[in-house]
């Protein structure tokens, strides 16, 4: 088994919340062995009066998939800001004008300041 400590394209997902938003944090590599995972975990926090924010900021890579789980269509879906920096991620969030359809921030505290 991998350490995850010792393998930064390990996937994980974490979930908090943070002045009352739910905050789903996501590492590693997102692709499609990991999407359902992060759809099934969207699904839960979208489903509740609390407003949703993904952080992307440990995210080394993503492949449709993972945008399609993030983005999907979901019933009673609450807001979604998505915290993106800089970076390989980023750069196939701004080619595919992701930011168009929902927000992107620098940092999690800039999305929690918008929610709030």
């Amino acid at each position: 088994m991998v350490d995850p400590s010792t393998n930064p394209d390990e996937f994980t997902l974490s979930t908090a919340t943070h002045d009352g938003c739910e905050v789903v944090t996501l590492a590693g590599e997102l692709d499609l062995v990991n999407a359902a995972r992060v759809s099934d975990t969207l699904d839960s926090a979208t489903s509740g009066p609390s407003k949703v924010v993904v952080d992307l900021t440990g995210l080394t890579f993503i492949d449709s998939s993972g945008i399609h789980a993030i983005l999907a269509p979901r019933a009673g879906q609450q807001d979604i800001v998505i915290v993106c920096p800089s970076g390989n991620v980023r750069r196939v969030f701004d080619v595919t004008r992701i930011d168009q359809v929902v927000p992107l921030y620098e940092t999690l505290d800039e999305a929690l300041a918008r929610l709030g």
